[in-house]
């Protein structure tokens, strides 16, 4: 994960902070602006920079003041068009205000006077209407900068204060917190951010379409484009008859052309990639192993509750159970396509999976007999819930009840692919071609659904009676049957090849990854470089040892057990000792790599000074002082020898997860253990 993180990821975040103040600027004052702001979700660009400032990649002073600035000239900009604009735009058919916003907008002013112009800001659907109307209205200008002031700054503290609390929150949470509930905290982090996304779709769709009306005719009525349309009426009848929504031929045809062809290239990318083995099967590996250390017995149940819903088994009782419902209702072109979306995504995925014999992941929980690439799970979820959400969608009355279900459905397939990536089954780029080819043929299902629709092959007709009643029976019976098969069936557990050892000839070769010479947090992210190496006949000789020679378990009596991995393993032991007023810990990993007949083992030294507010660790500046106290406790209490340092990093500053910095001279001390026991002092 370090490897993709320091060569791609980290550099292009670098690169980007150049362009953060102003990204947070335009932000700000594209959500801000009348017209602009219903079609811009600046809060969540705002929400997004947040996070990346709490992992230490921007200063979060210079985007408060960016995003302040935008969102202050963004409203005296929509105050001086309402003052010299206002009364003429408002006449107008194309102003982007609805009825009911601009009567919302006038009572909330009359309300609360001046300081409406400061709650606005932080209630939907005033914000961009309240201070045009202030202007419309001729509100005193110098009261409209005051309240407007602290109403931008309001605003910018809580979208990017936000994330920035709960991207800084994350290192804390590793202390205190179990793994269970830090990625708990991440999945309901980014299912806020899914809702506010989705309560932005919602309040600003209907303004969003006037001013993109408005905009498709100021173009047609244009001097120079309706110069075009009359010297080339054939070529222009054309086109207009691609976005004619009377008949199947015309948009809907279009539309879904343009996904299709779209997707169809996406996934012809993805297999290039495979077969050339880019960075993205590179990818694949490292996140499968990070996987690892992310797994607790209460998530793996969770996800495998979450897996069992793209089973066959599972889908094909589903399938049944909306088969009954829709011939209760008498949707048979519905049912057509949905068979077609389901079986013709099957049959591609299958012959996927022979075409490219790609094996599981090393790091599977369960047995799986099928090939890997692509995901059975993400094809047929998007084939079989994401047709269920369009046609949910299709038949919805309004506008909210039909973001909900894309956004539910949504989260729903995302959940079971990201579940076999969680339990090792999949790698991401065999999810990432399952969603392609559920897309194709959900698609390809919904060009059929209109086609057979256009012609009228069948004829809609009332449904059965008792119909509703019947399809909640049938839905709660499916459901029922679905827990019952959850409680009842195991999984069989992945049968791995035994581990391969090496034989090193220089202990550098151990180093020549850039991710060995650290352990990573749960983020991937270096944490703590490996400082000493330790060699030994039998495992019975590194953490017993150290035990009888004082050192105790951290996690048990400490609660410091911050998450660390190396090659994605957690250590075989984690132990801490108090020395005049410091707090040492040790962390040891085992490797497969032997040394002159003898077991390596890597650890990271480190050492607490003390706390900030009694919570946040922290740790010494000079990690070397804490690789030479361990060396040299372990001389004096235990059978090993010093032998020579091992140069694996070149000396370095960097930042921990708390953005505290350290430093080292990159050596690793090399010991190794000659007897079981420790030294007597008698």
């Amino acid at each position: 994960m370090t490897d993709i993180l320091n060569h791609s990821i980290l550099p292009f975040v670098e690169h980007f902070q150049h362009y953060a103040v102003w990204v947070a600027f335009f932000a700000a004052f594209g959500e801000t602006l009348i017209g602009l702001g219903f079609l811009l979700p600046g809060s969540t660009f705002l929400l997004f920079l947040g996070v990346l400032a709490g992992q230490g990649y921007f200063d979060i002073s210079t985007l408060l003041l960016s995003a302040v600035v935008g969102a202050y000239l963004g409203d005296i900009t929509n105050y001086h068009i309402g003052k010299h604009y206002g009364t003429a735009l408002l006449g107008k058919s194309w102003i982007p205000f609805s009825n009911e916003q601009l009567s919302g907008a006038h009572k909330f002013l009359n309300t609360h006077g001046s300081k409406s112009v400061f709650l606005a800001r932080f209630l939907p659907g005033l914000k961009e209407s309240v201070p045009f109307l202030a202007g419309s209205l001729k509100m005193q200008r110098s009261k409209f900068l005051f309240w407007d002031f602290f109403g931008a700054v309001g605003w910018s503290l809580e979208f990017i204060g936000i994330g920035y609390l709960f991207s800084a929150s994350l290192a804390l949470a590793q202390v205190w917190l179990s793994r269970t509930v830090t990625v708990l905290a991440i999945l309901i982090f980014l299912l806020i951010l899914l809702y506010i996304l989705k309560q932005f779709i919602v309040h600003n769709a209907h303004s969003a379409k006037i001013i993109l009306l408005s905009l498709w005719h100021s173009f047609l009525q244009n001097p120079f484009v309706s110069g075009i349309i009359k010297t080339h009426p054939k070529s222009t009848a054309f086109i207009k008859s691609r976005f004619d929504q009377t008949t199947f031929y015309g948009l809907p045809l279009t539309l879904l052309s343009v996904a299709f062809i779209s997707v169809l290239a996406l996934f012809a990318g993805i297999v290039e990639d495979f077969l050339t083995q880019d960075p993205i099967v590179y990818v694949d590996h490292i996140v499968a192993n990070l996987m690892v250390g992310w797994r607790t017995p209460e998530m793996t149940t969770f996800f495998t509750w979450i897996t069992y819903l793209g089973m066959k088994e599972i889908l094909v009782l589903f399938l049944a159970a909306a088969t009954v419902i829709l011939l209760l209702y008498k949707k048979y072109n519905d049912l057509v396509a949905l068979y077609l979306s389901l079986g013709g995504s099957a049959i591609f995925m299958s012959l996927g999976k022979l075409a490219f014999h790609r094996p599981r992941p090393e790091t599977a929980l369960y047995f799986e007999s099928s090939y890997s690439f692509p995901s059975g799970h993400a094809t047929l979820a998007v084939a079989f819930y994401g047709f269920l959400g369009y046609l949910l969608i299709r038949y919805a009355h309004t506008l909210k009840t039909k973001v909900n279900i894309f956004f539910g459905t949504t989260i729903l397939i995302l959940l079971i692919g990201l579940s076999r990536i969680y339990l090792g089954e999949h790698y991401i780029s065999d999810i990432y071609s399952g969603y392609l080819i559920g897309t194709l043929w959900v698609i390809t299902a919904i060009a059929l659904l209109h086609w057979l629709t256009y012609k009228k092959n069948f004829t809609q007709k009332n449904p059965f009676g008792k119909a509703k009643t019947i399809s909640i029976t049938v839905a709660s019976i499916a459901v029922g049957l679905y827990l019952l098969f959850g409680l009842n069936f195991h999984y069989k557990p992945a049968i791995h090849p035994a581990t391969k050892t090496v034989k090193l000839d220089s202990l550098k070769t151990l180093f020549n990854k850039s991710s060995n010479r650290f352990a990573q947090n749960i983020f991937g992210l270096d944490s703590q470089p490996i400082n000493i190496i330790m060699a030994a006949k039998h495992k019975e000789e590194i953490c017993p040892v150290l035990k009888k020679a004082g050192w105790k378990n951290l996690n048990t009596d400490k609660k410091l057990g911050i998450p660390l991995f190396w090659q994605a393993k957690e250590p075989i032991c984690s132990l801490h000792m108090k020395k005049e007023n410091r707090l040492y810990i040790l962390r040891i990993w085992d490797t497969d790599a032997f040394y002159k007949g003898k077991q390596i083992y890597v650890a990271g030294a480190n050492a607490i000074t003390g706390k900030y507010w009694g919570i946040i660790p922290v740790f010494i500046k000079d990690l070397d002082h804490a690789r030479d106290f361990v060396v040299k406790d372990l001389q004096v209490k235990a059978h090993v020898k010093r032998d020579k340092p091992v140069q694996i990093n070149e000396p370095f500053i960097k930042e921990n997860l708390f953005g505290h910095s350290y430093f080292s001279d990159g050596k690793a001390e090399m010991l190794s253990f000659w007897k079981n026991r420790i030294k007597s002092f008698n």
